[in-house]
């Protein structure tokens, strides 16, 4: 580049003065049209804003309705550990142990049919895991 290029790449353009602005954007403002993205339309759409309040409304209708179902199975569970001491008492009786001796097996049967109990580690446990 030369000596002139430079001269009128770094030359101060003068600015427009601020009527020449207001001039230009009052004639241009009712040539542009105000343009809503497709997101904007989706949003303020009436069937949009009922997919979302359904999409959050429907996991928690479950999320309630399955602590019932869930509650309810216990009971089955319960049942059948009902029934397995049940008989093992007849089938101690019938075999003809002492009743001390059946209320032992009894109670064996009791606390094998519970199901495992889940325990929360505390600070101590994991310390003492930690250190072993």
């Amino acid at each position: 580049m030369d000596e002139m290029e430079h001269s009128l790449l770094n030359a101060v353009r003068p600015e427009p003065g601020a009527d020449v602005r207001e001039r230009v954007l009052t004639a241009a403002m009712p040539l542009i049209e105000p343009h809503s993205s497709r997101l904007d339309l989706m949003w303020f759409s009436p069937k949009w804003q009922m997919a979302a309040m359904l999409a959050i409304l429907v996991p928690a209708c479950v999320d309630a309705v399955s602590e019932h179902i869930v509650a309810g199975q216990p009971a089955a569970q319960n049942r059948a550990a009902a029934d397995t001491v049940r008989a093992v008492e007849m089938a101690a009786r019938e075999a003809g142990l002492t009743p001390d001796d059946t209320e032992a097996l009894v109670a064996q049967a009791i606390a094998a049919t519970r199901p495992p109990r889940i325990t929360s580690l505390n600070e101590d446990t994991l310390f003492q895991r930690s250190n072993r």
